[in-house]
């Protein structure tokens, strides 16, 4: 199964976030990147491929809402939409 190796990626940055925040550490996973751009940049071959871009560190603020809800830039959809 190829795609193990992201599937282990992703659990892998799973656990990084629950440890950081264990810690009161924050982690935010940047989603608005260009996968081929950030190849590019970083001079990788074209068979690797992006699984996380992170951004880690002690946050300015506490906060229970995610950014991007408080900010206005996402609305947190209602549970029976997400899980049927």
């Amino acid at each position: 199964m190829p795609e193990a190796v992201a599937y282990s990626a992703v659990i892998a940055v799973h656990t990084l976030w629950l440890a950081a925040r264990a810690q009161g550490v924050g982690l935010g996973w940047v989603s608005i990147l260009d996968p081929s751009h950030i190849r590019t940049i970083l001079d990788v071959p074209e068979t690797w491929h992006l699984v996380a871009y992170l951004c880690v560190g002690y946050p300015e603020i506490e906060a229970i809402a995610p950014e991007l809800e408080r900010e206005g830039w996402e609305k947190r959809r209602s549970i029976n939409i997400v899980v049927r």
